[in-house]
């Protein structure tokens, strides 16, 4: 028996009805949406919380990385070698450490304490008075000591005009470094953190191996894991390469300045070092403290501060640095220039030693993303 049409069009349009409401999808309920929303914005919240709470610490936090990083293979070597007796390893380590930062930061900052009022002294005078007279082993000079005595007035009365105008300017720069020494405690407090830091640290070197495994693999797998391998690696081989070649390189240069009896030597030691960490070298150091020495009449230590530098200081650099960088990472020097100096800018005087290893880091890092297939396995 035939249906009736009206019955046949309302069966297909409700045919087509279920399809069209078959094909839609199903909206999630909102309390279950807000159910998976709400632990991730409290885990983003604790961890502003905490990242506000600890910024203070953030360059101790980070340089106690670096060195924990840095000293993890010298310290398992230790600790193998003392029959696996974690507390004296952690203690040699700590006290190491603490010689090689904490006692060379003390002297750096009581010199410039010492040296920064006689700095506001002379611009003072600079700016009232100009130079005073050329020393007399320069005027005695044959044939070029008149030449150089009025080359000596001419530029004492620029710098004198240079120092009226720029007085307040560099009287600024010079009151924020008596800031940035007067500020001696929350320095050191800071080197302090780290050491401790990268004691415990390497204290709990397995755990925290472990620990960080976990972390990358749970971020993003093997890739993650293999990147973290390689900023290990990269902060290892900068703080060898390019901080332990400019150590030793000053180590060097301070020895001459020491028996030379150069006022404030250990500023000039710190100087030295940032020359040699961006690459420069300490040419710009030892030759002036030469010349230096000769106007004041030591001609005997004027020219052994620069023999010294010329010969032992230029073997260091020629042999000592590039085994070094061999062993470790080689970045352009305008990086090691921006990261001493950004660091210092950003972090302080503990900038200096950690801007260049974070920029190291970076740069291998963009380097090894381009080309993942580079990462060690």
């Amino acid at each position: 028996m035939d249906e009736p049409s009206g019955t046949g069009k309302k069966t297909k349009e409700s045919k087509q009805g279920t399809g069209q409401e078959a094909s839609r999808p199903i909206a999630k309920p909102r309390g279950e949406l807000l159910e998976k929303l709400a632990p991730i914005g409290l885990v983003l919240a604790v961890l502003l919380v905490g990242l506000l709470t600890l910024s203070p610490f953030l360059p101790a936090i980070l340089w106690g990385a670096v060195l924990a990083v840095a000293v993890a293979p010298l310290h398992q070597r230790l600790l193998a070698a003392i029959g696996n007796r974690k507390t004296l390893a952690a203690a040699i380590t700590g006290t190491g450490l603490s010689l090689c930062f904490i006692v060379p930061a003390i002297g750096i900052a009581r010199a410039l304490a010492a040296f920064l009022p006689s700095a506001l002294n002379w611009i003072e005078g600079v700016a009232l008075n100009g130079l005073n007279r050329p020393p007399e082993p320069v005027l005695n000079l044959p044939l070029i000591g008149e030449s150089i005595g009025g080359l000596w007035q001419s530029l004492g009365t620029d710098l004198s005009s240079v120092a009226t105008h720029f007085r307040d300017e560099l009287k600024t720069l010079l009151v924020w470094l008596a800031y940035e020494t007067e500020v001696l405690g929350a320095f050191i407090l800071e080197f302090a953190i780290g050491i401790i830091l990268a004691v415990v640290l390497v204290y709990h070197f397995d755990r925290v191996a472990d620990l960080s495994q976990k972390f990358f693999n749970r971020l993003g797998g093997t890739f993650a894991q293999r990147m973290a391998a390689q900023s290990a690696r990269t902060t290892r081989h900068t703080v060898v390469g390019v901080l332990g070649a400019a150590l030793a390189q000053t180590l060097v240069a301070t020895f001459s300045y020491v028996v030379a009896g150069v006022p404030g030597w250990i500023i000039w030691a710190g100087i030295t070092f940032i020359l040699s960490l961006i690459q420069i070298g300490p040419a710009l150091v030892f030759v002036p403290i030469s010349i230096w020495l000769w106007t004041q009449g030591q001609l005997g230590k004027a020219i052994f501060v620069l023999v010294w530098g010329l010969v032992v200081v230029n073997l260091v650099d020629n042999i000592v640095r590039p085994w070094l960088v061999s062993k470790g990472a080689h970045i352009p020097a305008i990086l090691a220039f921006l990261g001493a100096l950004g660091g210092l800018v950003q972090w302080g005087l503990v900038g200096v030693f950690l801007g260049p290893v974070v920029v190291a880091v970076c740069y291998e890092m963009i380097l090894k993303w381009i080309e993942p297939d580079n990462l060690p396995r």
